[in-house]
Order: C-alpha cells, then structure tokens, then sequence
C-alpha cells in the first residue's frame, strides 16, 4: 500500500513537473518593433528618404509620409537610432532609445534643413585653397562629412583680408542659426582648430555685413557648436565666415570640419475653401463645417474658426472640420483660418443662412404664380416658380412629328414633369432631356433637338400660369 501510494505521489510530481514548464515566463521570445516619423523641424513637412539606423544594423529609408520601422528587435534593448536626413539635410543621432517591454517602441526625429549642403545645391567657395591638394579644400566644410574640413594658411593674411569661406545658398532665407565643428583637419594640431570668427551675410554677394562676432574654445571641439546671428539675418543669400584666428595661436593654420547654415525660406500662407455639409441648416441643430486647405511649403498645424463674422476666432482644432449650433435665425458670415507650422494664416469664408423652421414665411404679394427659366445648358433646362401658397408645377416635352419620325422615337410626349412647392415661396428644378431621346438623337446622328414645352404652376386659390415655348437642347 505505501508502495503504491509513493508511486502516485511521484507521478503527481511528474506531472506537475511537466505543467511548470509548458509557458516559462523566461521562455517567451517576443519580436519588438521600433517606428516613428523624420520631419523638418522648420516646416513640419515629412521627409522622404532620410536614412535611419538602429543600434548600427542595417538602415530603412523613410517613406513619402517621412515613416520608418523596425521589426524583430530585443523588447527591453537600448541602443542608438542614427538618422541621415535627405541630401540638403543634416545628420543626427538619438541616443538612449530604449524599446519596451510590450514591443511597441516610437521615436519621431526632427531634422534641420543644412542651407549650406553642397548635395542640397550649394555652393562653397574660399580667398585660401592652400590645402586643398590634400583634400582640404573649402567644399569639404559642407560636404556632411566629420571626417574631412577646410584648412586655411593664416600667413599671407591680414585683418582688412583674413581667410574666409563663402558659401552662396540655394536661395534666399531667414537665417536662424550656423552650426559648425571646429576641429582641427588635414593632420593638423589640435589647435588649429577655428577660435575667434566672424559671420557675414549678404543679399547678393557683393555687399556683406556682420551677423556675428565670437570665439570658440576648445571644448567646443568634436562638437556641434551654435552659432546664433543677431542682426542682419533677413533675406539672406551669401554667408561668409571669417577665420580670424587659430584656438592657438602659435598655429600656422586654422581649420573648420564642418559648417551648417540654418534658417527658413519663403513661406506661403495656406490656401483653401469652406463648406458646409448640409444644404439648409436651422436653429438648435448641429450644423457641420469642412475647410479644405493646402500648403506647399509647411504643414498645417490648426484650424481657427468665426462663427458670428465679427472677426474674432471663436473655436481651435486639429482638424479641418466642426460642429456648431446657432440659438437664432439670420444669415451669420463664417471664417475659418488655417494656421501653419511657421504661424502663417490662411483664411476662406461663407455666408450661411441659418434657418428657423417654425417661423411664418412672409407671403408673396402677387396674383398668378411666375415661371421663369434659365438658358439651356446642355441637356438640362433650369427653371423657377414663385408663388403666394402652395403650388403644384407640371410640365412636358413633346417632339414634332417630323422630327419624331427622324429619330425613329415610339413617342412624341418624351418627358413629363410634376413637382410642389412645400409652402408658400419659390420653387426650383431642372428639366433634363430624357436619356432615351439622346440615344436615339445619336443613332440618327444629331446634335441637336427642338422640344416643345408646356410648364404651368397652379396655386392653392386656383390660380394658373402656363407657358408654351420651343426649346433647343444641344
């Protein structure tokens, strides 16, 4: 009996052994994914084609929309996400980037536009290319590349004419910004490295004027060092930097790895229109407004809205669309402002008529109902009625015997019409030429008919106005 007992208690051990192990926590492997978004920082706008790299693997290319994603990473891994914008932007690296647990890691990078890229259409030009036979000339300060400068000979130089590097952008911009690394190059010391500048600008690369004056240290080497003008920094072509001194002074050279020019270009207002979903929109109920605006140059960030029309915005959203409800009847003028990214406002408005429908319509003074019609446009005949109450409006089109015969058609009456007004006041429809008569019009190769119309309009009080007239549709 304990015999048995010990093996049914072994089993149960077995057993449970076996159960412990079916999911172990420590077992589970779980496929991370890491995505975002690469934007310009100035204009918001995605940007295609930037380049992105995580943790040194291999890189994905940003799509039109400025997306990129990893899959089958390490939940739980940190590493760095290396971005390369498209060519004319800068470069940058996002470290710390840590993936959660549950897999779902985001990152959105921002990137500023480099105005002074050669691969973005700059060109770069300097007074001293003394060492550019040993790769050091002047378009290897914009080339995106840490690993090459421009190196200047200071001897020869004065201070009415010290080297200089010209850079002639694009086009014009606002500049914001230079970023520069000003490390030795070309095998140089240390203290070659860029110490006391001046920045210039200029509209047209004849008359330049200083932005900026200063001195970077040493610490400022292997670094992004900023450099923000603070005057003449509007409507800008040309930058020049001048290479006043080496960080030491005893340095026969003075060097420059790189130099970014930062800033905006032209920026135009965003452009669009307003509309209202519903045909008629009345008191106390929801009516729903659409803005449909474009930006080439940015990217729309809010919509600004004016319900009453007295120039003052009433409502802020993210999106192109609202609801509002109006307590009284009139006709109310509504604005809606698109804002963008670099603040500029683009604005489109409507005159809406909001409608009470318990109110009394004001009777029209007159004897007879009225007819009216608008030239033909087409196939289609618009028409009109007004009358004091309600009216009842028929009417038909009729071919001629011969030109029924022509067209080979079964019938002369081709279209009958019969339509009422909900009350007193106007009425409008479009009498359209029956799609059978076009058939028929086409198989005996015409253009071209002449109808016959009879429209009348009949009033509660009996009152009845008909007219006869031939109509030409083509």
């Amino acid at each position: 009996m304990s015999s048995s007992r010990s093996s049914v208690t072994a089993l149960v051990i077995v057993v449970a052994a076996a159960l412990s192990v079916v999911v172990p926590a420590h077992a589970r492997t779980v496929a991370g994914t890491l995505g975002g978004y690469v934007s310009d920082a100035d204009t918001g706008l995605p940007l295609g084609g930037a380049s992105v790299s995580w943790a040194g693997g291999a890189p994905a290319t940003t799509d039109a929309g400025g997306r990129y994603l990893f899959s089958g990473l390490t939940p739980s891994s940190t590493g760095s996400l290396a971005v390369a914008g498209p060519p004319g932007w800068e470069k940058t690296t996002v470290d710390g980037v840590t993936l959660p647990a549950d897999d779902a890691g985001s990152q959105n990078v921002v990137l500023h536009r480099d105005w002074a890229a050669t691969a973005g259409g700059a060109s770069t030009s300097a007074n001293d290319e003394s060492v550019a036979p040993a790769g050091c000339g002047s378009g290897a300060a914009t080339d995106n590349d840490r690993a090459t400068g421009w190196s200047a000979t200071l001897a020869g130089h004065t201070a009415d004419d010290p080297a200089a590097i010209t850079i002639a952008m694009p086009e014009t911009i606002d500049v914001r910004q230079l970023v520069v690394d000003p490390t030795s190059a070309c095998g140089h010391d240390p203290g070659a490295a860029l110490g006391r500048y001046r920045v210039l600008t200029s509209a047209d690369g004849t008359t330049f004027a200083t932005a900026a004056e200063g001195t970077l240290d040493p610490d400022q080497r292997g670094t992004n060092a900023t450099i923000s003008p603070t005057a003449n920094t509007s409507g800008v072509r040309y930058v020049r930097l001048q290479a006043l001194a080496a960080q030491d002074g005893a340095s026969p050279t003075v060097d420059l790895r790189e130099i970014q020019v930062q800033g905006v270009g032209p920026n135009a207002a965003p452009t669009g229109t307003i509309a209202v979903d519903a045909p008629r929109n009345y008191i106390k109920s929801t009516v729903r407004l659409r803005a449909t605006f474009t930006d080439s140059d940015s990217t729309i960030s809010r919509y600004l809205w004016d319900f009453d029309g007295d120039g003052q915005f009433d409502q802020a959203t993210s999106g192109p669309t609202v609801a509002h409800v109006w307590l009284t009847a009139g006709t109310y003028h509504v604005t809606v402002g698109a804002r963008d990214f670099r603040g500029a406002l683009g604005t489109a408005s409507v005159d809406l008529r909001i409608i009470d429908p318990d109110a009394l319509l004001e009777p029209i003074i007159q004897r007879r109902p009225l007819i009216t019609f608008d030239p033909v446009d087409g196939i289609d005949l618009p028409v009109r009625i007004a009358c004091s109450s309600k009216c009842t409006f028929t009417a038909g089109f009729v071919l001629s015997k011969a030109t029924a015969k022509a067209i080979r058609s079964q019938r002369r009456t081709i279209l009958t019409f019969k339509r009422r007004t909900e009350g007193p006041g106007l009425g409008s429809w479009t009498l359209t030429l029956p799609s059978k008569t076009i058939k028929l019009l086409r198989r005996a190769h015409r253009t071209s008919v002449k109808v016959r119309l009879t429209a009348s309009a009949v009033d509660q009080q009996k009152r009845r106005t008909t007219v006869h007239r031939w109509v030409r549709f083509r």
